[in-house]
């Protein structure tokens, strides 16, 4: 392995020098701007710079001129495998894209992994601009394959079923993006079934990827002491971009400093930006010409869910929310109007500022992000690269915490993936990553549960090929299914469930977060069961004023309904995979209420293939029904297959859809 570092602190305080005297537009040597690399702003025709840029010039966009530091990645991974640590302005993921568009006659399959749905739908929409026509896109495991594929892979598709086929596949090319989603803490591994999957599936794959490219920002040290693979390392410091950091002094408010440019406003979580909300909506008028343009947006909304939900009165003053629980329709809204600055303010979490390149001028860091690492990394959402037109990009740091950590914005991180990090934290890591306590005790208490499992017939392998979880497996086996055929109605199985499948948000029904309620808490296991049932947020929003929220306050119908969403990931992430644990111990089900248990969660979670990438696509999940039929579509498609139908079929699909969101996005494609 070789180390290529481009960490100079001198040339780094010099070139952001330079940049500032070109965002303001004031007199700079063309000289420096050759030097160091940012000949891109540069005025200067004469012939040596005309062959350069001639050089230099991308095959994906001829707009484009690339730097030496790129030259010198695509150089690297011409020759093997390249891990690439650098800023998020770098362009780390048009670098991947940029080799691939200039080796297309060798690779034939490519994995691109990423670590959110809202950078797999953004990553989706570029490849099919540039890949569309040469490869067949797609981002679920029973989708066609093609001759040439690219598939996109997020951790809720690490099935072991979509491993195996894309290994099967041949992989020329594997690009792992955002490669620090890899790391955790001590707790999360325990608690995020998407981590370990995540480790797993890069483990699975660069065992058998001809070529592998690993991306990530600001960090300072890697190393592959696990895997041992064969890959060079980069790390450069190198920004095209300026950005001012102006600290919001602490008796000011931060809404103050909302503009009507492109911006985005960073939470820590969507509970926190929940806490901002009513304020927010004090502070800031309706617009009226937004509400004439969004009338059938706010009307879908007011019908569907309620009226009094903020996510309507947010809309009504051009604000977005894009967070983990956004309704995938709503995101991809969101994400287009912000996009073609419709909508003025995106209040986000770490779901959109993770590797989304949105068009934002400004940023609001209202809360603290939880380390250095994160902090350069939501900073680098502003200020895009615009050689023609350069705009400062504006960084408003609100949070105490966070301005003390500007001053170590310069020291880049180590980063620990889990699946090279010798060290395990849990019995699925054991398993899973192949690994091995450090504490003898722990080893040999997991190897008694191994033991147990194999004298109920059950080997290492059927546990990883069906990623399952050691204990929620023992325990079916030792009670779990016998208590599962004692159960006497659908609700018994849910809540027998729920005490398996762990993780429910049942704080989020207590008492305590609402205004004024009689009850203890609030029955969440059966809102689980109407939703199973699917029974619309309307009538469960009218169902809770009716029995709980007798004063009809408008604060509890919000929390309501946030929880609702909450509760609805829980069932399809987590509670719904009850069916694949019952299934693999393939015991003959004699109870018909179990039967009938296992039929409403397939219901409710097996869609149809056409239906899966319709929903992914942005499309309203009724509207998503209505296509299916319009275009008599079966499930023998792919995305990009999806998306050629959409778009040839446009009018005819849009005038088939109520949602206005649907028809947005379908619009936006």
């Amino acid at each position: 392995m070789v180390e290529y570092k481009y960490l100079n602190k001198d040339i780094e305080k010099n070139r952001k020098d330079l940049l500032r005297r070109v965002f303001y537009k004031e007199p700079f040597n063309d000289s420096d701007a050759t030097f160091y690399d940012l000949s891109i702003y540069s005025s200067s025709r004469s012939f040596k710079s005309i062959i350069k840029n001639e050089m230099y010039k991308s095959q994906i966009d001829n707009r484009v001129i690339l730097t030496r530091y790129q030259l010198e990645a695509l150089n690297i991974i011409d020759q093997g495998n390249l891990f690439l640590s650098a800023p998020t302005s770098f362009g780390k993921t048009f670098i991947a894209l940029e080799y691939i568009k200039r080796n297309m006659s060798t690779i034939h399959n490519i994995v691109f992994i990423v670590p959110t749905l809202a950078l797999m739908n953004e990553l989706l929409k570029k490849i099919y601009s540039i890949f569309g026509e040469n490869y067949n896109i797609c981002i679920n495991s029973d989708e066609i394959e093609e001759e040439n594929n690219f598939y996109i892979f997020v951790p809720e598709r690490s099935d072991n079923n979509y491993i195996k086929k894309i290994s099967k596949a041949k992989i020329d090319l594997l690009v792992y993006d955002e490669i620090y989603k890899l790391a955790c803490e001590k707790k999360e591994i325990k608690t995020d079934d998407r981590i370990l999957y995540m480790n797993k599936a890069y483990i699975d794959l660069i065992n058998v990827a001809r070529k592998i490219i690993l991306l990530g920002p600001y960090i300072g040290d890697m190393h592959f002491e696990h895997t041992h693979i064969n890959i060079d390392r980069m790390y450069c410091n190198y920004i095209p971009v300026f950005s001012e950091i102006i600290m919001i002094k602490a008796e000011r408010n931060w809404m103050e400093y909302i503009s009507n440019n492109s911006q985005l406003v960073y939470f820590k979580s969507p509970e926190s930006i929940f806490k901002s909300v009513n304020k927010l909506l004090e502070f800031l008028p309706e617009d009226k010409s937004l509400m004439n343009k969004y009338q059938e947006e706010i009307a879908f909304l007011e019908n569907n869910y309620s009226k009094d939900w903020y996510v309507v009165g947010l809309l009504k003053r051009g604000i977005g929310i894009h967070h983990g629980k956004t309704p995938m329709f709503l995101r991809k809204f969101y994400e287009n109007e912000f996009n073609s600055k419709n909508l003025k303010v995106l209040l986000c979490t770490n779901t959109l500022m993770e590797g989304i390149n949105t068009p934002a001028q400004s940023l609001i860091i209202v809360d603290d992000p939880g380390s250095v690492f994160k902090l350069n990394n939501l900073m680098g959402r502003v200020g895009r690269l615009n050689p023609k037109n350069p705009i400062i990009g504006n960084i408003y740091i609100y949070s105490d915490k966070a301005k003390e950590k500007i001053s170590q914005i310069d020291q880049w991180e180590k980063l620990v993936i889990r699946a090279e990090d010798e060290e395990s934290f849990s019995d699925d890591e054991n398993l899973y990553l192949n690994k091995n306590y450090k504490d003898e005790q722990k080893n040999h208490e997991y190897q008694l549960k191994i033991n147990k499992l194999k004298r109920y017939g059950v080997n290492t392998d059927d546990i990883k090929n069906n990623n399952l979880k050691i204990d929620i497996l023992i325990k079916l086996y030792e009670e779990g299914i016998t208590e599962f055929e004692k159960c006497t109605d659908i609700q018994k199985c849910i809540e027998q469930t729920v005490s398996l499948i762990k993780s429910a948000p049942y704080y989020k029904f207590k008492n305590e977060n609402y205004e004024g309620l009689q009850q203890k808490y609030l029955p969440y296991k059966y809102f689980i069961n109407n939703l199973l049932h699917k029974q619309s947020i309307k009538s469960m929003v009218e169902d809770f004023n009716m029995k709980y929220n007798i004063k009809k306050s408008i604060n509890n119908i919000n929390i309501f309904i946030n929880s609702i969403f909450e509760l609805n990931n829980y069932i399809k992430f987590k509670f719904c995979r009850i069916v694949d644990y019952i299934s693999f111990i393939n015991k003959e089900i004699k109870s018909p209420i179990l039967k009938q248990f296992i039929q409403l969660v397939n219901s409710y979670n097996n869609k149809g293939m056409a239906h899966k990438i319709l929903e992914d696509l942005g499309i309203e999940p009724n509207d998503a029904l209505k296509i299916v039929e319009t275009l008599n579509l079966d499930d023998n498609i792919s995305t990009s297959k999806m998306i050629d139908r959409l778009k040839k079929d446009q009018k005819r699909v849009i005038n088939s859809v109520e949602s206005p969101f649907s028809k947005n996005n379908i619009m936006n494609m």
